[in-house]
């Protein structure tokens, strides 16, 4: 064994019996994969859902009906499909008749702002919508009219629900993914059937993961790491167990996990995090083998979690996985280690994915030395849809070899003498939050076309608990300045939940470099102090309104909170929504749901409730 960072090279030994996945294997289309486990696994469930549930044999025969609904109205040609479901079984069934069709989808995620969605819907091309009846009202406002629309709730039955006689080649594209853009609107990154495959077979063999598993499905369906999810299940014959986390918060995610016997989950460090706060001492999870997370750095804690709460046979999992080129590296960290180190590595190229690190004259930097992280392979991104400059400033085209194409990810790492990797930061100023790798650009456009902004700024800063948030700094162009309730509710209109700052700071002027630069580094820390709202500070009076504020202020990292201040114009989330819950059912034992935060989201509002 060699060693770094106190963590060895190790290997996840297979608790079912697995089939490795073979090389040969990624040279067919997703449906062709997904159809051979329709074989082998007829009966076995495939998706486990409070709201509904499909086998493997009602999840393909819904898929194939809805494959030749599309057909029906578009023919063969390859062309964008737009999905719009809240997160749930009918989703997935979508995904795969869209891609049985040979078309490629774009997942409009409901929750995000009609601005967003209506520009990815254009810039996608896509003039069909699949959606279910609850949505669909939603999605003929978001339309209005241009685009066509299916309901798959009232799909005709009498559709043949038989394979259909042709497959997609491994080379077509298969999902169009949307990242944060720096021209101020999301970009979309192009993936084919053969990089999703390469993903499946690089995650199978490396966790040996089998029929048996049962995956939780938590994160948005727009992102990357519902890709590894619902296809590391559905095309090794597992199942998925799509679990809310928006809806639901953290509340009944322990239930969910011991009910049904979750053994894969695939999370970010972010949420990982805030769950284990929300956690009693003794809470375990028998049945877990793997946690594995990425996009951000784990530290010791986030170990010792994982070591207090999941059993003595589960590993902890992390690397790197930009969306772009999905896993490129991987780590397996045995339960029982205590790492010293602030944080861990990402570990080891996976096959087919070369790391070269290249320092500012465009050589390999030396060991020990920091560089960007480029990926090398067959199986990275076709790049940016509809935006060959953006594409060409960082897929490269490798000399040696036409086939193969370089991602400059804009990443820096250090590689040790093992060759294992450590990631040490961004060359560029996109930030890491909760796993989605955000261009602060885009946040600033948002800003700068607020009335009462001058100019804005944003950073990304670790607070108090060591997780990364967005701060926002604008320079005010009236007084008095524009508040932070006006600054919220107008970026709430264009930007998702994950987007939003966590704190905004007004500011005189915005620093300065000697070139003329913005000097992100001579930006002031973020106060503590309450944010300017339309609201005026009330104190709390009551023992439950001083309990609640107390727990609301230590949640939200500030010195006060007044009981009309709303949670959300403070800074919270989703996240932080569920650790006050989880707060909250301690200290005066009750049972909540996240929603009565969503719906009295004052300190009055939710005392009142508990009273």
């Amino acid at each position: 064994m060699r060693r770094q960072n106190s963590v060895d090279i190790v290997q996840v030994e297979a608790v079912y019996p697995y089939t490795p996945y073979e090389d040969g294997e990624i040279d067919q289309s997703i449906p062709e994969r997904f159809e051979k486990q329709v074989l082998a696994f007829r009966d076995r469930l495939a998706i486990g859902s409070p709201e509904q549930s499909f086998t493997y044999d009602a999840l393909n025969q819904t898929a194939n009906r809805l494959a030749r609904k599309i057909l029906s109205m578009r023919g063969r040609g390859v062309e964008a499909i737009a999905l719009l479901f809240d997160h749930g079984a009918s989703a997935l069934a979508a995904m795969l008749a869209v891609l049985k069709t040979g078309k490629f989808y774009v997942f409009l995620d409901p929750t995000y702002p009609p601005h967003r969605l209506s520009y990815m819907l254009a810039d996608s091309g896509a003039n069909l919508v699949i959606t279910d009846t609850k949505n669909l009202p939603f999605v003929a406002r978001l339309t209005h009219g241009a685009q066509a629309s299916v309901n798959l709730d009232e799909l005709d039955g009498s559709l043949s629900g038989h394979d259909l006689d042709f497959h997609p080649s491994s080379d077509e594209l298969a999902a169009l993914i949307y990242t944060s853009g720096s021209t101020g609107e999301p970009k979309g990154v192009m993936h084919t059937h053969k990089n999703v495959l390469v993903e499946v077979r690089n995650l199978t063999n490396a966790q040996c993961n089998s029929s048996m598993d049962r995956w939780l499905l938590y994160s948005s369906l727009s992102f990357a790491n519902c890709v590894r999810t619902i296809y590391g299940a559905l095309l090794t014959g597992g199942s998925v167990y799509p679990y809310d986390l928006k809806k639901n918060g953290f509340r009944m995610l322990p239930d969910w996990l011991l009910a049904n016997k979750i053994t894969i989950i695939r999370t970010l460090p972010t949420p990982f995090r805030n769950f284990m706060a929300t956690l009693q001492l003794n809470q375990t999870f028998p049945d877990v083998r793997i946690v594995a997370t990425g996009g951000e750095p784990i530290y010791p804690s986030d170990v010792e979690h994982f070591n207090r709460h999941f059993a003595p046979t589960c590993v902890l999992s992390h690397g790197i996985g930009p969306t772009e080129c999905f896993n490129v590296t991987i780590l397996h960290i045995p339960h029982g280690t205590h790492i010293k180190e602030s944080k861990l590595d990402i570990g080891w190229p996976l096959p087919d994915k070369e790391v070269l690190l290249r320092d500012d004259s465009g050589q390999e930097a030396q060991v020990g030395a920091v560089g960007e992280i480029w990926v090398k392979s067959r199986y990275i991104a076709l790049g940016y849809w509809g935006d060959p400059e953006r594409t060409n400033a960082v897929f490269l085209s490798d000399p040696r070899d036409s086939e193969v194409r370089i991602y400059r990810t804009g990443d820096l790492g250090v590689r040790a003498g093992n060759g294992c990797l450590t990631h040490v930061g961004r060359r560029d100023f996109q930030v890491k939050i909760r796993g989605f790798r955000i261009d602060v650009s885009e946040i600033e456009v948002a800003l700068r076309a607020i009335d009462g902004v001058k100019d804005a700024v944003v950073v990304g800063r670790e607070d108090s608990l060591r997780e990364n948030r967005l701060i926002a700094y604008f320079v005010p162009s009236t007084t008095p300045p524009v508040t932070t309730t006006q600054i919220r509710s107008s970026l709430a209109k264009v930007l998702p939940e994950f987007m939003l700052p966590a704190s905004i700071v007004c500011i005189d002027t915005i620093p300065l470099t000697p070139n003329g630069k913005t000097d992100r580094l001579r930006l002031p820390p973020p106060p503590r102090e309450r944010p300017q709202l339309d609201t005026t500070f009330a104190a709390p009076t009551t023992v439950v309104e001083k309990e609640l504020s107390k727990i609301w202020a230590e949640v939200l990292d500030m010195d006060k909170v007044g009981i009309h201040d709303n949670f959300f114009e403070l800074g919270g989330d989703s996240l932080k929504a569920s650790r006050v819950i989880a707060r909250v059912i301690q200290a005066f034992h009750l049972e909540l749901s996240i929603r009565a935060l969503f719906d009295t989201p004052t300190v009055a509002k939710l005392a009142a409730t508990i009273a």
